[in-house]
This record gives structure tokens, sequence and C-alpha cells, in this order.
């Protein structure tokens, strides 16, 4: 089994080597031109286009011509393919995926391949840890059906939320009004978004006053409950101080089994700018299955 994802999971070299992982090309667009997010695209060269272009940049995601490519690699290595991706409420790379599937298996030389396209429902380091799992399961001796039904648990039950710095680029990127930047401005609070039903929509109102990680480590065992095991990642717009933090909130609160710090990936850290900081959180009980040891990819 070989596992395809977009960008947006946010996986780091290490990861993508440990396991084998495919990763789809996606561009950020600025003024006209395109530029890979797997080639070199980090915060600075982020913030300096988001100042110097005409019109905010934005991603185009993974189109079905390129996946065909990458998919076609993909069954060279193995008949079956497990295409994890971003939440395809925020971007069409999933839809493409599964046009790029069918395109697939229409063609002469693919009797018996398998393509099964899996939306996480989230983004970022919650589909990277999606990727992650699937890749623990895989080695583990699942098979391509049961890591599916492992995937289909881990959308229903994964938490991820974010804070914010600011809102000027959620603003620019269109994913959030001006009046709403406007009345957090003058309220001193910062939205807490989250996903739901792989939507990004404001679940709360936390005050600027508040440390940002431990609003986050409430928000998760607010829904979760205290005490629970969970696997953790969290991610950040530049400030890895706000990251540790709240790892060390998120310890306070849960039984973190596996905890997974890593910077915003470019496409994402384009919307929430600097200073942002989330998590993505699963507590393991509710899934058919997951590893007896947290993964080692340092």
């Amino acid at each position: 089994m070989i596992i395809v994802t977009n960008p947006g999971s946010n996986l780091p070299a290490a990861v993508v080597e440990r396991y084998g992982i495919l990763v789809a090309p996606q561009q950020i667009v600025v003024d006209g031109v395109a530029h890979d997010t797997r080639h070199g695209v980090d915060m600075a060269m982020v913030e300096g286009w988001v100042r110097s272009a005409k019109e905010h940049p934005h991603v185009v995601g993974t189109t079905a011509a390129e996946f065909v490519s990458v998919l076609r690699g993909a069954t060279r290595q193995d008949r079956e393919v497990l295409v994890i991706m971003t939440s395809r409420k925020i971007i069409g790379s999933f839809d493409a995926a599964q046009v790029a599937a069918r395109t697939l298996l229409r063609m002469t030389g693919n009797e018996g391949v398998r393509v099964v396209v899996c939306d996480t429902g989230v983004t970022d380091a919650g589909a990277g840890m999606a990727c992650i799992l699937a890749g623990e399961a895989r080695a583990a001796g699942l098979s391509l059906d049961e890591v599916v039904q492992l995937l289909d648990a881990y959308r229903t039950q994964v938490r991820f939320g974010f804070l914010t710095e600011t809102l000027e680029y959620l603003v620019k990127g269109g994913r959030a009004t001006a009046l709403r930047a406007l009345l957090a401005n003058v309220l001193g609070v910062r939205p807490l978004v989250a996903f739901n039903e792989g939507e990004l929509r404001v679940v709360a109102k936390v005050s600027t006053k508040v440390e940002p990680g431990e609003a986050l480590a409430q928000w998760v065992e607010g829904s979760l409950g205290p005490g629970r095991r969970i696997w953790a990642a969290i991610f950040h717009g530049g400030v890895p101080e706000r990251a540790v933090k709240t790892a060390v909130a998120l310890r306070k609160r849960l039984d973190v089994s596996f905890l997974w710090i890593m910077p915003l990936s470019p496409s994402i850290y384009l919307h929430t700018g600097p200073g942002a900081v989330g998590v993505a959180v699963v507590p393991l009980s509710v899934l058919p299955w997951w590893p007896d040891a947290a993964p080692l990819i340092g």
C-alpha cells in the first residue's frame, strides 16, 4: 500500500521518507506567478508576498492531471494506493484526486489496481497526523480496508482548533469578514476557529489576556472530557514558545501518548498569519486500532 497526500498535510521530509509517502504538487499563486509549496516556501517568504503583492496570494490545490501523474507513479510501486487529503470543503484537491482515481482505473494495464481517497476533514498537522497513523497501521499489517476504516473514525473524532494573533490574513484571504476583525480588535478577543464537519467556524471567543495554550487545552478538555488518552499535534505560526506552552497545558489535562509540534505549512500560514497556534487532537479509545507505542518520527 502506497500513501499519497497533498502538501496541506504539512509533513516534514523525515516523515515522508519514513513512510514512503508521495506528496502531490500544490501552488501558491502570487500576482499570477505559481510557487510549488513543496519546494523552499517558508513563512518569511509568505509574509513578503502578503506585504508586496497587488492581490492577496491564493492557494491552488492539486489538479486532477497532476494527481494522475502521481498515482501512476504510485501504482508502479504497489497495486493499492491510499490518498489522504485535507478537508474537501476548504480546497478542491480531494475532488481532483477522486477524478484522477477514476481516470487512472480506466487506463489500460490498471486492472486490479485499487485507489481509495480519504477526506480527513481537517488540514495541516491534523491531516499529517492521519498520514502518520495510516503509516503505522500499514506497518502493523492492517489491510487497506482496515486503514480506511481507521481514517473514517479519525475524521469523525479529531478536534482541530486554532487561535490567531491577527485576523488580517484571514480577512484578506476571504476566511473572515472585516467587520468580525474590527469587533475582535475592539473587544480585545481572539476567535477560536475550529473545524466542524470539514468547515472552519468560530466556536468561541477568547480574551487576549488569556494564554492561547491554556485556552486551547481548556477547549479540548471541554470537548473530550478530562484525562483522555490522546494523540496531539500542535502547529504554530513562527511562535514555538507558544506551541511548547500549549503542549504543557495539554499534558496537565489529558494523557498525551504522542505529541508532534510543527510550524504551519505555507498554504495555511497564508491564512492565519504570524503568531497563530493550534491543536489537532484525537482520543485513542474511539479508534478501532492504534499503535502500542508512540511513533518515532523525530
